[in-house]
């Protein structure tokens, strides 16, 4: 039996079925298993009502919760729902039409703009109703081609010489017409459906451009834990060794064919790439397409130091295997390496050090206070413990 329940997968109420038999069980437990329950006894009758009236507060329930997703939302609610993405219906027209009216004496027809007053009203053949959009005095006998809406909104058309029939009858009004072609034709409000449909295409579009497209769709691939991109939006080649008009990916983590998957699916048009990782993906109409990105390269750091017990013993072989363990891996793609950062977390786990001689190196010979990977396409790392000389 379903229960009435709030989880991952959202609401989930009984059926009628659960909620009658759970009713009707909660009856024979207090009068007894032999009391009438089928449908057209009395008692039978009741179940049902009762059952009833606990599905339509349930259905209810369901609704509101539903309701706050956009592509369940319906009406007055989907349009709110939609606000937040910026979004507003189209909203539907209506259609208009030059209607002449002949009179045999002076009269005045009233027309929309005196809402909320009930405007002059004419009809066709097949009952479609036209209002009059601008009050209109007639001084004598005469003619005049006045503009009329449709009092529906939509698609509403009539064919000429149709529209004849006053609906609002007043005196000295001898006869309508519409000798002319419908002047413009409505449009419906936009559907539910179709609404749902161009909010679904909205928010897709990409609002931070291809550059924040492929991180977000690259960073979004399992396993991957760095991303750079770089653009050579020039007409020649870049220090970077970028052709005109191109793109560079590099990307440290993930498989292959799961990046080049990601960087397809957002790579702006018509553009150039640069990178020595090639995979084929395929296209919609069965062609494969090369994606290019570039692994980072790693580039062996060392550091050096040398510690002094402010007060008490230092452990340097502890300590030189924390900085190993934090900062081993832990540098980006084309991000310096600095001794002020590595000497602050030395501080932060033995407080009593004081610390001199410090440097780090590309080679273990040449020592500085920062030093920066080779190209934007390396990434620093502290292999082993021999890289770290702490004395």
């Amino acid at each position: 039996m379903a229960v009435n329940s709030v989880g991952a997968n959202g609401i989930t109420i009984q059926e009628l079925t659960d909620i009658l038999s759970e009713v009707t069980s909660g009856l024979q437990s207090i009068y007894g298993s032999a009391i009438n329950v089928n449908p057209n006894s009395p008692d039978g009758q009741m179940i049902h009502l009762f059952s009833q009236a606990k599905l339509d507060v349930l259905e209810m329930i369901l609704q509101v919760a539903t309701s706050f997703d956009p592509d369940q939302a319906t009406g007055v609610l989907l349009d709110q729902r939609c606000a937040i993405n910026n979004l507003a219906r189209d909203a539907g027209t209506y259609t208009r039409q030059l209607v002449t009216v002949t009179v045999s004496q002076a009269v005045t027809l009233q027309g929309l703009d005196l809402y909320p007053t009930d405007p002059y009203t004419v009809a066709d053949s097949t009952g479609n109703q036209y209002q009059l959009v601008t009050t209109h005095v007639f001084s004598g006998a005469d003619n005049a081609s006045l503009v009329f809406q449709a009092a529906t909104m939509g698609a509403v058309s009539s064919a000429q010489n149709t529209i004849t029939v006053p609906v609002t009858v007043l005196a000295g009004v001898t006869s309508v017409n519409n000798p002319l072609a419908v002047t413009t034709v409505g449009t419906s409000e936009e559907s539910d459906i179709l609404f749902r449909i161009r909010r679904a295409n909205a928010v897709a579009l990409s609002s931070s451009g291809w550059y924040g497209s492929i991180l977000a769709a690259v960073y979004a691939v399992s396993g991957v834990d760095q991303v750079k991109v770089f653009e050579n939006d020039t007409g020649s080649t870049n220090g970077y060794g970028m052709l005109a008009k191109s793109i560079w990916v590099i990307v440290n983590g993930g498989t292959d064919a799961a990046v080049a998957q990601a960087i397809y699916s957002k790579r702006p048009a018509c553009v150039g790439q640069k990178g020595s990782v090639s995979v084929n993906v395929t296209q919609q109409d069965g062609t494969t397409f090369a994606v290019l990105f570039d692994r980072p390269t790693a580039e062996n750091l060392y550091f050096k130091a040398t510690l002094s017990a402010i007060t008490g013993a230092l452990d340097k072989v502890w300590i030189a295997a924390q900085v190993l363990a934090q900062f081993g891996t832990s540098y980006a793609i084309n991000q310096a390496a600095d001794t002020a950062s590595i000497i602050a977390y030395i501080k932060s786990i033995a407080p009593n050090a004081s610390v001199s001689v410090e440097g780090v190196s590309t080679d273990g010979t040449n020592w500085y206070p920062v030093v920066t990977p080779t190209g934007v396409n390396y990434r620093f790392t502290i292999p082993d413990a021999a890289h770290i000389a702490i004395s």
